[in-house]
């Protein structure tokens, strides 16, 4: 007979500081919550050779430990974004979800992205680039939920306003 393996267990496994309280805080949220509003939340880890690991959160859930007694996460959810870099280009992925192209907004420098999302919730998101680029050779696209921005390694300087496409 096979027995049912505890959530504990697994996270017992990976032996690391970031994984110690994470059940704890998932529970304590569910609690505070309760059943009937959704929320969003999730993680990524960035490690590039010769630096310390990135951790990124992403959701709508409030930073862990909350107390208030009136405890409900954000309408704006937080949106996953990855960066990729080769020799020539980076790329820049951020999912949102239920958003039109016409409620975005992009402008970008040297070594910064920021993007707007205008409408109900406004929201802004800004995205510290991880090598210098030209803000001018950006290319952006918006499809399924899903904006690309791609941009050339430079080292130009002013702001510019990009077009989706």
């Amino acid at each position: 007979m096979v027995g049912i393996r505890k959530r504990k267990d697994f996270f017992e496994d990976f032996g690391s500081e970031l994984f110690d309280n994470l059940e704890e805080m998932i529970e304590a949220l569910l609690e505070e919550m309760g059943e009937s509003v959704p929320f969003v939340y999730g993680f990524s880890i960035i490690h590039r050779p010769g630096e310390d690991p990135e951790l990124r959160e992403f959701g709508n859930v409030p930073e862990y430990p909350q107390k208030e007694e009136n405890f409900f996460p954000s309408e704006t959810k937080e949106p996953l974004i990855d960066i990729f870099e080769n020799e020539d280009m980076v790329h820049v992925l951020a999912e949102f979800p239920e958003i039109e192209k016409e409620d975005l907004r992009l402008h970008a420098t040297a070594q910064h992205l920021e993007i707007k999302v205008l409408g109900f919730s406004e929201y802004t998101e800004d995205v510290d680039l991880p090598v210098r680029v030209d803000p001018g050779s950006a290319k952006a696209s918006y499809k399924n939920g899903v904006l690309e921005v791609t941009f050339r390694r430079c080292s130009e300087e002013s702001p510019v306003e990009i077009e989706i496409n």
